[in-house]
């Protein structure tokens, strides 16, 4: 074993609890192997999600967005041969392999022309797939590299293991945490899925939330989803800045739901692209404080006061009386609000502001 190996195998078991490790695994891997790169894949308790270092990643990301994921004969191959070690993937598609439309479409216009895989089996179903791609230019896998591939095949079954067990567990923790005091909440990984949710979040999917391919998730409410996927996009270990998005259905406001990113020693478990949604619902005489309403919304001070006190009840006569200026004044400032917070009726901006309210005093 060379030192390039050692220290190759070391980073594998430092993956396990650093998973943004992974990249860096497979990059190194993929030199090795004169290959462009490549990725990791991995289906735990239901849902998947992917890693791949920056030589590959943004054709991963424009493998998911595709829609590729669902039509890989590849990988059903794959699966099915239950081959312990690595494969070039042009021996497991039945001599078919030019024809797929996934290689002529997406897979050659890419230059991702000879890859080398393994399926890794957990005890419960689990699945972790590492590849490791060449393009026209480095030829076939040679035996000598199927070898080697093959001699880090145990550090990276254990190594996966520990980290999907790992990271579940974490987040399964922090949503039935949240469970216990009547909050729907879900872990999200940016870019490939939910990680887990709670009973009450799973109630919600199909009316509030949709769950798509490969875990994603996004609003039925399409406002508020544009927003979500903007904050789930922009959100980082970097950027930590939690967003709240009003959220309605066709019965009205749903609540507020909190996008927070994961910092600190929560990152370190659950990964720097791993974000917690807090779905906030309403509660009858609810309040909100005008500072915390004029942070979340950007209203002005003199905006985030008459809202507060909407909040509270109060009517635009009574508001009028109580800050000694006119209706007409505290109606215009009633529309600015309303255009600042995205709702088109008082009633709805209201059932919002109750339910951030709520989620304050939950917590």
């Amino acid at each position: 074993m060379d030192t390039y190996e050692a220290e190759l195998i070391e980073l594998i078991y430092t993956a396990a609890l650093i998973p943004e490790t992974w990249p860096e695994v497979i990059d190194r891997m993929a030199r090795r192997m004169n290959a462009r790169g490549g990725s990791l894949f991995t289906l735990s308790d239901g849902q998947l999600t992917w890693d791949a270092p920056a030589s590959t990643r943004p054709i991963m990301e424009a493998y998911i967005a595709g829609g590729w994921a669902e039509k890989n004969p590849r990988l059903d191959g794959l699966i099915s041969r239950a081959h312990p070690g690595f494969i070039q993937d042009s021996d497991v598609a039945n001599g078919e392999y030019d024809s797929l439309p996934i290689v002529q479409d997406f897979l050659r216009p890419h230059d991702i022309v000879y890859t080398a895989a393994t399926v890794i089996s957990g005890a419960k179903g689990d699945l972790a797939v590492f590849s490791v791609d060449r393009g026209m230019k480095a030829g076939y896998f040679t035996p000598t590299d199927i070898g080697w591939l093959d001699h880090l095949r145990p550090h990276l079954s254990r190594s996966v293991s520990l980290t999907s067990r790992l990271k579940m567990r974490v987040a399964a923790n922090t949503t039935a945490a949240l469970q216990m005091i009547g909050i729907p909440a879900a872990v999200i990984q940016r870019g490939k899925g939910l990680l887990a949710t709670n009973a009450l979040f799973d109630d919600l999917i199909d009316t509030v939330f949709i769950t798509r391919a490969l875990g994603r998730i996004s609003l039925a409410d399409r406002r508020a989803d544009k927003a979500l996927q903007q904050a789930l996009s922009t959100t980082s270990s970097d950027n930590p800045i939690v967003r709240s998005i009003p959220v309605t259905s066709s019965e009205g406001v749903v609540g507020v739901l909190h996008t927070v990113p994961a910092c600190r020693q929560a990152m370190d478990l659950l990964g720097s692209d791993a974000t917690l949604l807090v779905l906030a619902q309403p509660r009858e005489n609810a309040g909100a404080a005008p500072e915390f309403l004029r942070w979340l919304y950007d209203l002005t001070a003199t905006e985030a006061v008459i809202a507060s006190k909407l909040s509270i009840g109060l009517n635009v006569n009574q508001i009028a009386q109580e800050t000694s200026t006119s209706e007409n004044t505290v109606r215009t400032h009633v529309k600015a609000i309303l255009r600042k917070t995205g709702f088109s009726r008082q009633t709805d901006f209201l059932v919002s502001i109750s339910s951030l309210s709520a989620l304050k005093n939950q917590l």
